[in-house]
């Protein structure tokens, strides 16, 4: 399990960043459109390879950039799956504004604003020193174990829900539909099938939801943020291609079969065509004659 920050500094040319080291794969890219990063989002996933992923955006912080804008953080875990209490922790930090607020609180603590500052700097300057910058992204990444794990201790036990079978969206103010979206995201880790568990403020509507679902491979579940939608919604997945509508030949791929009705019809319409063209090409040499 891999763990990565990101944020900015209060300074001006201290843009957003990640402190020490950044996700090797940004396996959130394909729902990325749906995802508004700046403001607060969660996505879980579990992709085709088997590997799983979590995302926690907008988590909010005391400190302010020189204009008076409120910095926040995101928050990256790769392979989740590895550490199941971290994941329904930080699904709960996703879902509740009151646990987001602690846990950004706790990186607050453990992240100064000179630290982070100082981190800024020195990967805008890349000194070319390679066991030092990796000798700072494990200390980065030591202390973001250590405040995420913190806040599983002192966070009290989730209560279990049973799963609603099928892609579904729901409204984030709905209680059903919170403890659903965590019993989901339960499911994708433990299970090997992959799938995709995302809030959203992008996606206000039933049909918004359903074209990313119909856009989607795998199990997907959609929370919106900007929506009154008070009970779960079903969504249609995205029609599965059978093996059988492509033909296979010495290893390679062949083109669909042809109906035996559909041939003689295609045989009179290409006959036709052919009989087309050389009355317009008799009709153009009897004109230039």
């Amino acid at each position: 399990m891999r763990a990565y920050l990101m944020t900015r500094g209060t300074e001006r040319r201290l843009d957003y960043a990640y402190l020490g080291e950044s996700p090797p794969l940004r396996w959130w890219q394909s729902i990325g459109r749906w995802l508004v990063l700046e403001a607060a989002e969660l996505v879980v996933s579990r992709l085709p390879g088997g590997a799983t992923g979590l995302l926690l955006s907008g988590i909010p912080s005391q400190r302010r950039d020189v204009i008076g804008t409120r910095i926040r953080y995101t928050v990256v875990v790769d392979d989740v799956h590895e550490d199941p209490a971290l994941a329904d922790w930080l699904v709960r930090c996703g879902l509740a504004d009151a646990d987001r607020e602690r846990l950004g609180q706790a990186l607050d603590q453990g992240f100064e604003p000179e630290y982070v500052d100082a981190l800024l700097r020195d990967s805008g300057a890349s000194t070319g020193d390679g066991s030092a910058q990796e000798g700072l992204a494990g200390e980065v990444e030591g202390r973001l174990l250590s405040i995420l794990r913190a806040g599983v201790t002192a966070a009290p036990a989730t209560s279990e829900h049973k799963d609603r079978p099928g892609p579904w969206v729901g409204g984030v103010q709905d209680p059903v539909a919170r403890q659903l979206f965590g019993a989901r995201a339960r499911l994708l880790l433990g299970e090997t099938r992959p799938g995709v568990a995302f809030t959203t403020h992008a996606v206000g509507s039933v049909e918004g939801a359903q074209r990313a679902a119909q856009a989607l491979s795998g199990a997907v579940t959609v929370l919106l943020h900007d929506s009154e939608l008070r009970e779960i919604q079903p969504l249609r997945a995205a029609p599965v291609v059978p093996s059988s509508a492509v033909g296979v030949s010495g290893g390679k791929a062949s083109a669909p079969e042809i109906p035996r009705g559909e041939r003689g019809r295609w045989r009179a319409m290409s006959a036709a065509a052919v009989m087309l063209l050389v009355l317009v090409a008799v009709g153009i040499w009897l004109l230039a004659g």
